[in-house]
């Protein structure tokens, strides 16, 4: 079987000064556009041949 490893950030950027009630949705929002692309890229994988998907441990980087 073929394997790939993908490794990708994510970067939210904020401007202004959001509220509280704005930072809990913006959570939500991201926490739901991050699942749909995943769903979106496993279905790309096993369409490609890569029908088995195993997660990887999520790799800490340093906050800029």
């Amino acid at each position: 079987m073929r394997t790939i490893t993908c490794h990708f950030p994510i970067t939210v950027t904020i401007t202004g000064t959001p509220t509280p009630a704005a930072l809990d949705r913006l959570g939500e929002v991201v926490a739901r556009a991050l699942a749909d692309r995943l769903r979106q890229a496993r279905a790309r994988l096993a369409a490609d041949g890569y029908p088995v998907i195993v997660e990887a441990p999520a790799r800490n980087r340093p906050q800029v």
